[in-house]
């Protein structure tokens, strides 16, 4: 049905007036559509949204959704797999596929990675900034409707191979463990599945140190040791990918078609980091280190997704497999001047981070009649998250004379206590079904009114399960043992309780939770054109939700620290599309929405960030932030996939929620939750693209298209604090919110300028783009805000410019058509950049004052690939 604004003047088959015969009517079958030359997506739709369909991807040529994303207007991707929309962090967007909710694998966020979902599986996607009461009610900066490869419009077979280096990890020394025989695939052999002894502990509420020493000493030899430990040195090989994509349909003798579409695929990458990682405070630096960390890539993935379309009926069945996982191995050493002895330090630690995402939705559309429709869609999606034997180990050497930077005495290096093991997993499943009711109601002159109305229910059902370990170390061990290398320290000669004893860890707090988060929504929406050439959409979302976190260890549940939120909404959203050309048009809109915390913040216990090491403390006194969002846009299409859009937005939100630090002796980062009391955030969009000839005479040239679009986005965020406000703090004590100091800061991870260009030409079998890329700093973590003397600094990261080049050439060989390509990525070296400023310690800061919290090279990937297309 046409949901477009047009404007019949005078109208096929409509009754028009005879200007030779006044009062006479005549039948005219002249047309005139308004609107005309505006295209499908931004026609059919009333919101402010971006879209990504698979010619963008074929051009850009991103390995990952997260990578493709970010080459959109008001989009940035922090940390290399979280969308960051209009400069809004994780928490305020979400990520759906074909409409359904996605599950999370990362044990702190519900927000899904989109590094998780390879580009071979997509064809396309939706980025929604404004809201529309048939998605969820937590919106805030906006929503990413992932779309899969589906329906095939003709039969076809692909098959592509790649390799790839990059120069600053190919060819060069990397580290690594050399874990089972199936690592380069992604999948564990067998070999880090927790020995039997201690999953028979593990399943009681028995502590290790209740049990005889000889048992205790059985389980702790039965840890595999060399294989998972030993960090050894070696070079590193090239990166690889391959995939194989096929799609056919049939046509049956009813007229229906049935079609299937296959992605099978796998990419493998190495990646080596050398960090400067310094840690400072406005008076000096307290930790000063060099971080050297590889880490192997493996991704396996597969879609099956299968179509019935009838004259009225299409039903879809779609599968989803994705297998990531990342080996990594790790050393870091340097000095922590704030420690016991102020002495220098190694830390050898690796691990095995292992994440899957399942999926099976079922949907289906049906024209009723020419009045009514009706779709529907279920879905069920587990994601998972497995890390076995994680394994740190720290050595310590003599203190050091911190006038001079030199060691006071013999460096005589020795073990200490911190011998971690750790076993985690998590569960992460979503039951999500819903459906959606239209109906297209006439209106005089030939307008048309559509209302709709739709139900959709949610569960979302985690579980995180955290099984820390620690070898403690007798004092009097020798000091030949307390030296080796680490499998023969810890082999089963040397473990007993005479030198190194396996116990629980319950320094780090209460690690493993339940959460549930249950949404039952209902909406209406009516959309239809309040006069010619003026369409209005406006509709309300009723949304319950339940919100629950249950924290425990392995020796039972910590109710203590329990916590539920339950709360309903009534959300309204409302805009005007003005079609005043046919090729412009105005929208403005306004909507309330709202955001909940995750579910580890509410949690008032201690834990720690398994990714990061960081330590936090979650708050019970948490509430719901709420938003007031308000649109305007401008729109001026020039032709085919050509066009100028300008628009602005503001947003104020209550109660957002924010992460504050605290210091401790050791210069660590501790961090909490507070709900602040508001927060504004303001600003503008800007975006061309055009395509165009070369004005010469060239054979060559004349018949390239050639393209140029540019994108740009400003955001201006600040925290507002009354003098009057107050938090609550994870205490149940409530303080002056000024205490904090937050008034007028940024919100955390939101950049002020974001820019992206391309530029190349596409023919009838080769294209070429130049894709560059920046954006500003932001502050990556926020400082201690409390006032007093000594305090940490605020983290800001320096994404920085970037410059990659993609080419495809399509050519015959042997009578089957290929397609070679092409891409170098990073092409100026851009560096990793995220630092602290402001410390008075110029000697080891240098003079500008600015310490490399984690500042590393990128280096610059090239890749090549071969597709074969039968």
């Amino acid at each position: 049905m046409l949901l477009a604004t047009t404007m019949l003047a005078p109208l096929s088959g409509a009754i028009a007036q005879d200007e030779s015969q006044p009062g006479v009517p005549q039948i005219s079958d002249e047309i005139v559509v308004l609107g005309r030359n505006i295209p499908e997506p931004q026609r059919a739709t009333s919101q402010v949204a971006t879209f990504l369909n698979a010619d963008d991807l074929a051009r850009t040529g991103d390995d990952t959704a997260a990578e493709a994303l970010k080459r959109l207007s008001g989009l940035s991707i922090v940390g290399g797999k979280f969308a960051y929309v209009r400069g809004l962090g994780d928490r305020y967007s979400s990520a759906r596929l074909n409409g359904s909710p996605l599950p999370s694998p990362e044990p702190l966020k519900r927000t899904v990675p989109l590094d998780l979902f390879p580009s071979n599986i997509l064809g396309g996607a939706t980025v929604q900034k404004t809201f529309s009461p048939n998605y969820p009610g937590e919106f805030g900066g906006g929503i990413i409707d992932l779309e899969t490869l589906r329906k095939p419009d003709e039969n076809f077979l692909n098959v592509k191979l790649g390799i790839g280096a990059n120069t600053f990890t190919t060819a060069h020394n990397g580290l690594y463990v050399r874990g089972g025989d199936l690592d380069w695939l992604g999948y564990d052999d067998g070999i880090r599945s927790m020995p039997g002894e201690l999953r028979a502990i593990v399943n009681t509420d028995m502590q290790l140190s209740d049990l005889p020493d000889e048992e205790q000493e059985a389980i702790g030899e039965s840890l595999v040791n060399s294989p998972l430990s030993v960090i050894q040195n070696g070079n590193l090989g090239p990166n690889y990918e391959g995939s194989v994509e096929g799609g056919k349909y049939w046509d049956i003798d009813s007229g229906a078609v049935f079609s299937i579409t296959g992605v099978v695929g796998y990419k493998q990458d190495w990646t080596t980091k050398e960090a400067i990682r310094q840690l400072a405070s406005e008076e000096r630096i307290g930790v000063n280190s060099t971080q050297t960390e590889t880490a192997l890539d493996a991704t396996v993935n597969g879609l099956l997704s299968a179509a019935l379309e009838m004259d009225s009926h299409v039903f879809t069945l779609t599968g989803l497999y994705i297998h990531s996982t990342r080996k990594e191995a790790q050393i870091q050493e340097g000095y922590n001047f704030n420690s016991e002895g102020a002495g220098g330090f190694v830390t050898e630690s690796n691990s095995w981070l292992q994440r899957a995402l399942w999926m099976t939705q079922a949907s289906g559309e049906h024209d009723l009649s020419d009045q009514f429709s009706f779709n529907w869609r279920g879905a069920f999606a587990r994601s998972t998250r497995d890390t076995p034997y994680e394994r740190s180990l720290e050595n310590r050497s003599a203190p050091i004379d911190l006038a001079t930077d030199t060691i006071v005495g013999q460096p005589s290096i020795v073990f200490n206590t911190r011998h971690n093991i750790n076993f985690s997993e998590l569960t992460d499943d979503t039951w999500s079904a819903g459906g959606d009711f239209y109906w297209y109601v006439p209106m005089p002159s030939a307008r048309e009114l559509t209302l709709s109305l739709g139900y959709e229910y949610t569960d979302n059902d985690r579980e995180f399960i955290s099984n820390p370990f620690n070898f403690t170390l007798n004092t009097s061990i020798p000091i030949d043992v307390a030296q080796a290398r680490i499998d023969y320290a810890y082999s089963p000669d040397n473990i007993d309780p005479n030198r190194f004893q396996l116990i629980d860890t319950n320094t780090q707090g209460v690690n493993s939770y339940n959460g549930e988060l249950t949404t039952k929504a209902a909406y209406f929406q009516a959309e239809g054109e309040l006069i010619p050439t003026v369409r209005a959409t406006a509709g309300v979302r009723y949304e319950n939700a339940r919100q629950t976190v249950d924290v425990f260890d392995r020796f039972g549940d910590s109710t203590a620290f329990d916590t539920a939120i339950s709360k309903d909404y009534w959300l309204p959203s409302a805009t005007l599309t003005w079609n005043f050309t046919d090729n412009m048009q105005l929208r403005g809109g306004y909507s309330h929405t709202i955001a909940r915390p995750q579910f580890r913040e509410l949690a008032a216990s201690q834990f720690s960030d398994p990714e990061t090491d960081r330590v936090y403390f979650g708050n019970s006194n948490l509430t719901n932030s709420e938003f007031r969002n308000y649109d305007v846009r401008y729109e001026y299409y020039l032709g085919r996939n050509q066009f100028i859009t300008l628009g602005g937005f503001y947003k104020k939100i209550e109660n957002p929620i924010e992460e504050i630090q605290f210091t401790t002796t050791d210069f660590s980062f501790q961090s909490s939750f507070i709900n602040s009391p508001e927060a504004k955030l303001l600003g503008g969009e800007f975006e061309y693209r055009t395509r165009f000839a070369m004005p010469v005479d060239s054979g060559w040239l004349a018949d390239q298209e050639w393209l140029f679009s540019v994108n740009y986005t400003y955001t201006h965020s600040e925290i507002v604090v009354g003098a009057n406000d107050m938090v609550t703090e994870r205490d149940g004590d409530q303080v002056l919110a000024s205490s904090y100091g937050l008034d007028g800061s940024p919100l955390v991870g939101t950049p002020k300028h974001i820019v992206n260009a391309q530029f190349g030409w596409e023919g009838e079998s080769t294209q070429f783009t130049l894709l560059g890329g920046w954006v500003s700093e932001r502050i990556l973590a926020r400082g201690e805000v409390l006032t007093k003397a000594n305090r940490l600094l605020d983290v800001y990261e320096k994404p920085g410019f970037q410059l990659d080049a993609v080419f495809r050439q399509d050519v015959i060989i042997h009578g089957t058509d290929f397609t070679i390509g092409l891409s170098a990525r990073n092409l100026l070296g851009a560096r990793h950049i995220e630092e602290q400023r402001g410390t008075a310690d110029l000697a080891r800061a240098g003079e500008d004052g600015v310490a490399d919290f984690n500042t590393y090279n990128r280096g610059r990937s090239l890749s090549a690939s071969l597709t074969a297309r039968f």
